[in-house]
């Protein structure tokens, strides 16, 4: 009887190490497949805020570009106004460089919405500057109301694509 007895206990120590083995097992392998998991969704999050960011990094680069663009249209119509003579492609070069490598950026990062709001923009702009050069006042002030919702429509998108709701 006692021998039974020594040969249940053992079969039950044995078995109750090798139920903690697999259970051990069993939690290291889960462990790891939900720190694996974890870790993804981690680097899958990084990589969405480093998107964003650069989108608006971009967004934020073509409206300070096409302000520099529109504020050299402005200085191109007072002295136009003022009968001065100035070749309005040299006048606006510089601006128009930044602007056209801004508009670059923003139509290879950012959604269609956008990219279609920021072409009409930069259309605007640019039927701005024969009126400004021309100092025609009438058509300035319809042509430059047409340019600020042309921007405000942008803006908004902008604003809505990197999800910076009011």
């Amino acid at each position: 009887m006692a021998n039974g007895s020594a040969w249940f206990a053992l079969a039950g120590a044995l078995g109750g190490v090798a139920l903690t083995g697999v259970i051990g097992l069993v939690t290291a392998v889960l462990t790891h497949r939900w720190g694996e998991q974890a870790r993804a969704e981690a680097d899958r999050r990084k990589l969405m805020r480093a998107m964003r960011d650069q989108r608006r990094e971009v967004c934020h680069d073509f409206i300070v570009a096409t302000n520099s663009f529109w504020d050299a249209l402005d200085q191109l119509y007072q002295r136009a106004c003022r009968g001065e003579e100035i070749d309005s492609f040299e006048h606006l070069r510089a601006a128009n460089t930044v602007m056209q490598n801004a508009y670059v950026d923003l139509t290879i990062t950012c959604g269609a919405q956008v990219r279609r709001l920021a072409d009409n923009y930069h259309t605007n702009l640019y039927e701005l500057r024969p009126v400004a050069q021309a100092a025609e006042k009438d058509n300035w002030t319809s042509l430059n109301e047409s340019q600020r919702q042309a921007r405000k429509d942008l803006r908004d998108a902008m604003r809505a694509e990197l999800g910076v709701l009011d």
